[in-house]
């Protein structure tokens, strides 16, 4: 591994390695929660593995499948309906605009992100369902469709651990994440698990209402990145902060009441996101820069895997 690599930047080779720890996760899901079983169900009815109901025969209907403890119980023909499987298709939208090239302890939050990306994709193909995703910069949004191949998988991958490794423009447009993600949702067919890993900023009204129509006809699950010093400024600054690009520094000096309106302004911000995830039942969970291996495997399982 070279140096920077897992810290400001991800290289493929890390990536792929993560898929190691899909098992690791699926022994925190059994701990956090109950295991389920079998594939996910769909709401279309038809010949299958699995029992739904017992209906009145029709005209056309296989008489191999007569329900005869119903029809002599009823005195009228019944027949059985079953219930597919299928699998579900699972879409990335992971953000890499400039603001998550940013931290102050562990990894930069672009890191993260992929790292959860990958984990995400392993998992999903493991299980043997489709992966597609969207991978977004400040001025390109890279495409990929669902894809139950390990080929595919590795062309995501790839797609996510080159664009941390770019150079970010200074700005973005206001309207991406509205554009971004209105195009995600005429994409994502019915069904669709959509989860968003991002730190959410210059997250507009218009943008939500994007996310709040697709968690009409998608499992939506909201993946919030953060580094600590984003919800809270360290005490022991003694009033001096210095900012640096790796280029170019920036000292600030602040005052306490500064320190107090960042920390109610960003508690009130996730506040917010949290709220709007209930409304529209997505999943939410926020995962720091500074979190270990094993934290971050817990949290996952219990809020999204």
């Amino acid at each position: 591994m070279q140096a920077g690599d897992g810290i400001v930047y991800s290289s493929l080779n890390t990536l792929i390695r993560l898929k190691a720890q899909v098992a690791a996760l699926q022994r925190a899901k059994k701990h956090a929660k109950a295991s389920t079983s079998g594939g996910y169900r769909t709401v279309f009815k038809g010949r299958g593995m699995d029992f739904a109901e017992s209906r009145p025969y029709q005209a056309g209907d296989d008489i191999r499948t007569i329900d005869w403890r119903v029809t002599a119980r009823s005195g009228k023909v019944h027949t059985k309906v079953f219930q597919e499987e299928r699998e579900r298709p699972v879409m990335l939208w992971v953000d890499m605009r400039p603001s998550m090239y940013f931290a102050t302890r562990g990894r930069f939050k672009s890191v993260l992100a992929a790292e959860v990306a990958a984990l995400l994709v392993w998992k999903t193909i493991e299980a043997g369902d489709r992966v597609g995703g969207f991978v977004q910069s400040s001025h390109h949004c890279g495409e990929l469709k669902p894809s139950h191949t390990r080929g595919a998988a590795l062309h995501l991958l790839r797609s996510i651990a080159d664009t941390t490794q770019l150079q970010p423009t200074a700005q973005t447009a206001l309207n991406l994440l509205d554009d971004s993600w209105g195009r995600l949702r005429r994409v994502a067919s019915a069904g669709t698990q959509v989860l968003i890993i991002s730190d959410f900023r210059q997250t507009t009204p218009a943008a939500l209402r994007q996310l709040a129509l697709m968690s009409q006809h998608c499992e939506l699950g909201l993946i919030h990145i953060q580094d600590p010093f984003e919800a809270q400024m360290p005490a022991n600054l003694n009033g001096k902060l210095r900012l640096t690009d790796g280029r170019n520094s920036l000292w600030m000096l602040l005052q306490q009441r500064f320190r107090e309106r960042y920390a109610e302004r960003s508690s009130l911000q996730l506040k917010q996101l949290k709220q709007f995830a209930r409304r529209y039942r997505m999943s939410f969970l926020t995962l720091s820069t500074d979190m270990n291996t094993t934290e971050r495997l817990r949290l996952l399982a219990r809020g999204i895997a």
